[in-house]
């Protein structure tokens, strides 16, 4: 697997990654498996919470009682009337005397009704919605010229583990001309494993042994790296916009491969799948061929028990001007976090100036992810810039939170649909994504496009050796290396010199950046002088926080002096041992390095 495809599979696979809880939630509920659905009669409303039947959209009146219950079936939670009926919840999901355990049989299980929705042409409902939610149509299905094949999964049979990621590989489509793929139909094997899938475009064939039969796959594989298709609780289909389509077949796309992810928190040994795609086809090109873009910071550290932490990435003008040719249109946008999300924003801007929100600053729920597709699209031009805003409490957490797949680590990633996408082109000529690690964009380092400055650090100095080979000389003249801590010379040149003039290198600013430089994301004979210049700070910078703060000047004469250094002094490794242990990135800084030695790999390629 490339390193670049290791990143896009950690978090395409991650995107809806919740939806399994509603089935947990379920058990926690009377009769939560078994609740009518009053807008389907013989139906069940699976997301009981939610506005929708399948879930994952908004939440109704009694799943906002059931949230602000920390998801547990009290007492107050059962006498309570959510949806104002003038019933309570206990009666109304068989509980009557509100007695009810987890894993007990409820006093009753018929004559059920739905604790979040009163009848429907009541005046007292609290409902935000008047008419029942509407089924998933696509006019297009129904077009001259349009076939549908199912790809789905040999059955197979699942593990006694709570997550499992499963490929199977296909050929899509073996045509001389290309055919447009144009939506899907999700077909659903075992409820109660699924938790979500997504068809894959591949670049080149992959091995025949894949086709065969399935096998575990660590959230992707190598060289299939277009999303196309996905599924997740509350989606029950897709239609793409009637100006475009993935190129499949012919000069496009011919092979796919079918991911699916397990959840099986039971570790029941008995569950076999066979869930897929039926995919819908049409011989009659449209317009333009679709494509997908993520769009990200993939450098997060966010201390723990804050109220609100903030983190933005802009995806640069300078990359939508390389890659962007003309002008694409967006038909969809996703955002994704983890489970301390709580809003997002995704804007589009246009010469510093905004053009429009995509998705408007909004509540994020980690249990109930969406996808917008959009009724008109959006006009992305050369030059524009995509923002992407996330916002994170951590006030539950006592440690830090790093950036991973993992749902206690944490993401900030956005996603757009758009045309045209040109898949004839080589994929280091298309924008498939535009990610940073610590601000530093990509897309950027890989155009070659200089002068490289983002958030005021010129990254092109830095990466050169310019830079931090100015700043060591600097350091040294006063005394930055000197082994008996903070010399006052040292103290005074970085409170005012270098900090003020070289957002580089300020801690409250963009030293991030030089860290993650210092890890691999410049030329190796360049490693050890950002190491050393960002080393020769570490003895000066508490003394200099604490003196910059309002504290007592006991506590700075208390400080204890830097350690004395041993003969022989620091070397190489020495230095950058600790620079890595200092450093807060953790899993992000091995990413990047990860991502930088890919940049390398396909420009070279």
């Amino acid at each position: 697997m490339t390193k670049n495809a290791l990143i896009i599979y950690a978090a395409l696979a991650a995107l809806l990654s919740c939806s399994h809880a509603y089935r947990m939630f379920q058990s926690r509920i009377p009769n939560g498996d078994r609740v009518p659905n009053p807008c389907q009669q013989g139906d069940i409303w699976v997301g009981l919470g939610h506005q929708s039947p399948a879930g994952a959209d908004a939440i109704n009146p009694f799943g906002l009682d059931f949230k602000a219950a920390s998801f547990s079936w009290t007492i107050d939670l059962c006498r309570k009337d959510s949806d104002g009926d003038g019933i309570t919840n206990g009666q109304e999901l068989g509980d009557p005397d509100c007695v009810w355990k987890v894993g007990a049989a409820p006093a009753r299980t018929t004559g059920l009704s739905h604790p979040g929705i009163c009848p429907l042409d009541s005046a007292t409902c609290k409902n935000s919605w008047t008419v029942c939610p509407k089924a998933f149509s696509c006019p297009a299905f129904e077009e001259p010229g349009v076939f549908v094949r199912n790809f789905t999964l040999k059955p197979t049979p699942v593990p006694a583990t709570e997550t499992t990621y499963v490929c199977q590989a296909f050929e899509l489509n073996n045509t001389a001309s290309p055919v447009h793929l144009i939506g899907s139909r999700p077909i659903i094997d075992n409820k109660n494993v699924m938790h979500h899938m997504i068809m894959y475009a591949c670049s080149v064939k992959p091995e025949q042994t894949l086709f065969d039969n399935p096998r575990q796959c660590l959230m992707g594989h190598r060289n299939c790296t277009q999303m196309m298709n996905l599924w997740a609780y509350g989606l029950e289909g897709e239609c793409i916009n009637s100006n475009a389509g993935f190129r499949i077949g012919g000069d496009g796309f011919r092979y796919g491969v079918l991911q699916l992810h397990w959840n099986n928190p039971a570790r029941h040994s008995g569950y076999t799948d066979a869930s897929g795609f039926a995919l819908y086809f049409t011989q009659n090109l449209r317009p333009s061929d679709l494509g997908t873009v993520m769009y990200g910071e993939g450098n997060l550290v966010l201390p723990p028990r804050q109220p609100l932490i903030s983190v933005n990435h802009t995806c640069p003008s300078v990359c939508t001007n390389r890659y962007h040719t003309e002008t694409r249109y967006i038909t969809g946008v996703g955002i994704y976090m983890h489970t301390n999300g709580i809003r997002g924003r995704i804007s589009l801007w246009r010469n510093e100036t905004l053009v429009r929100d995509i998705w408007p600053l909004q509540e994020y729920s980690y249990n109930s992810p969406k996808v917008i597709f959009l009724n008109q699209t959006v006009e992305y031009q050369p030059g524009d810039e995509l923002k992407t805003e996330c916002y994170f409490t951590t006030l539950k957490n006592d440690r830090t939170v790093f950036s991973g797949a993992a749902k206690n680590d944490e993401m900030c990633l956005s996603f757009l649909w758009l045309y045209p996408n040109k898949a004839r082109v080589p994929a280091s000529e298309r924008l498939t994504q535009c990610m940073a690690i610590a601000a530093i964009n990509l897309c950027w380092v890989a155009s070659n496009i200089v002068p490289h400055v983002e958030r005021d650090c010129n990254i092109t100095s830095m990466r050169s050796g310019e830079m931090p080979n100015r700043v060591m000389s600097e350091m040294a003249a006063n005394n930055c290396f000197a082994r008996t801590g903070c010399d006052p010379a040292c103290r005074n040149y970085l409170n005012f010199t270098l900090w003020p003039l070289n957002a580089c290198y300020d801690p409250t600013r963009s030293r991030q950046m030089a860290e993650a430089m210092a890890l691999g994301m410049v030329p190796s004979s360049n490693h050890e002088t950002i190491a050393r210049t960002l080393y020769g700070q570490r003895f000066c910078e508490q003394e200099i926080n604490l003196l910059n703060a309002p504290a007592p000047t006991k506590l700075i004469e208390a400080l204890p002096a830097a350690p004395i250094l041993q003969k022989g002094g620091l070397t190489s490794e020495h230095l950058l041992i600790i620079i890595v242990v200092c450093s807060c990135l953790g899993f992000v800084l091995f990413l990047a390095l990860l991502t930088y030695l890919s940049i390398r790999l396909n420009h070279r390629s």
